[in-house]
């Protein structure tokens, strides 16, 4: 994985992820595809500012008060972050639930680090909150010798980048919080008003619960919505994309959303025969692109088209709200981090079933991860889901147990879908007031030809506890 240049701002994850639901076979895949737009209207196009959704306006930049850009330290920036990087913090699904667990002395560690090497930062400095989560994906030891660099040696090469595990999620955002803060305080700077740091330690985990013991002592210490603006990862600075650079914030982040179901059957057909038939049919009937008002990805379509070098029909119909079924099949074809960021996705990720060869599987189980998009719901992909596997589970003479629900006693054949966990698409921040001010005149200070617009994250963050 290669790491950040420590004089870039750091660029959207590549991952691609969404509003993440696990759900198991059945749960998540009865997505119905709707017609493809061949052709696009131009005769009744508007201009960009009559549209629903509009470009942020471009405000003034916000020049510091103290000199703070003190490109004369990148290299101790990157010895930091090297050392962040060595010390490993991966985290993984179940982890231990009691904080005393000695499954937690690497966070300790981590602390340790921090605390010596920012030793300025004073703990009664904290309502703006700036997070960055300190545990990192983890590595399977099969998988080291495929890294270009040892994952967790934090080596920085004769350009200066860092390479290694979590240096782009996020001890990068970790490092840079700290170095700032401590820089601020060296330089005799006094905040008006309180900076809270917070560094959850399982974002990574599934099962987030650090965010939200540290979002209960935020709202003990504060009045609820009191806080002025929360920086979290997601998002960041795109260079060179369609002629222009681009400062776009996350203003939605992901969830998690967990589901597993279960198919009992006997020959003809095996049961992981039967399940490989309604896995294939989840991944042949994928949710259509949809471009709307509600998804903080729409506001940056609008800005390529308005600031940006696109093709020229592509931007015919951004200008009309008839013609955005096409806009958004044409932006889906052009990336696949476009797509993901204009539907509901869809992965299989796990599929469990038979104990040995020659012992026919009683049981076969698959689980399917979305990423609910924001004009999605949780609900209404449960009813995709019975929409299509009802009838290929027919074909099987299998009965459906719908999410929720108990095989009745004696029921020996049937396919259960089930979504134990999850969570609806969180609420999209402001793009207007003054949060948004700040972070768009101190953005275009750092990068005055840019275009500050907001950012759908695909991957999910501490800030959604």
């Amino acid at each position: 994985m290669r790491g950040l240049s420590l004089d870039d701002a750091p660029k959207p994850r590549g991952r691609l992820r969404m509003l993440s639901a696990l759900i198991a076979l059945s749960i998540v895949g009865g997505f119905l595809l709707s017609p493809h737009f061949q052709s696009v209207d131009r005769t009744a196009a508007r201009d960009f500012h009559s549209l629903p959704i509009s470009c942020p306006a471009q405000h003034s930049a916000l020049a510091p008060t103290i000199p703070f850009l003190s490109t004369s330290k990148e290299e101790v920036y990157g010895r930091r972050l090297q050392g962040a990087v060595q010390l490993r913090t991966e985290t993984f699904d179940g982890a231990p639930h009691e904080g005393d667990d000695s499954w937690y002395d690497k966070f300790y560690a981590l602390e340790s680090y921090l605390l010596e090497n920012f030793p300025d930062v004073d703990e009664s400095l904290a309502p703006i909150v700036l997070m960055a989560h300190q545990d990192t994906v983890p590595v399977p030891e099969e998988t080291v010798e495929r890294w270009t660099h040892p994952p967790f040696a934090g080596h920085i090469d004769t350009e200066g980048w860092v390479w290694g595990c979590g240096v782009v999620d996020s001890k990068n955002t970790l490092i840079a919080t700290f170095s700032a803060v401590s820089e601020l305080i060296a330089s005799g700077f006094s905040p008006q008003r309180t900076v809270l740091l917070a560094s959850g330690f399982d974002e990574e985990g599934g099962d987030v619960r650090s965010a939200r013991v540290i979002a209960q002592k935020v709202e003990d210490r504060y009045v609820l919505d009191s806080i002025f603006a929360i920086v979290d990862e997601g998002g960041g600075v795109i260079a060179d994309h369609f002629g222009q650079t681009w400062v776009a914030p996350a203003t939605m982040s992901s969830h998690s959303h967990f589901s597993d179901d279960s198919i009992q059957a006997n020959p003809p057909h095996t049961a992981i025969g039967i399940l490989s038939t309604l896995v294939a049919a989840v991944e042949a009937h994928s949710p259509p692109v949809t471009l709307s008002p509600g998804n903080p990805f729409s506001p940056f379509v609008i800005c390529l088209g308005k600031y940006g070098t696109i093709d020229e029909d592509l931007k015919q119909a951004l200008l009309n709200e008839r013609t955005w079924p096409a806009a958004a099949e044409m932006l889906a074809e052009q990336s696949p981090g476009y797509a993901a960021r204009l539907t509901t996705t869809q992965a299989v990720d796990i599929v469990r079933g038979g104990v040995k060869v020659d012992a026919l599987p009683e049981e076969a189980h698959a689980i399917v991860n979305h990423r609910v998009a924001t004009d999605d719901s949780i609900s209404r992909v449960r009813e995709r889901y019975i929409e299509l596997l009802a009838p290929e589970a027919a074909e099987f003479n299998l009965s459906v147990v719908g999410f929720g629900e108990e095989p009745i006693a004696g029921l020996t054949r049937y396919l259960r879908l089930s979504s134990p966990g999850g969570a609806e698409a969180s609420p999209v921040s402001p793009t207007a007031g003054d949060a948004w001010r700040v972070f768009s005149g101190t953005s275009l200070y750092l990068w005055p030809d840019a275009i500050v617009t907001p950012y759908l994250s695909t991957g999910g963050t501490d800030t959604r506890a």
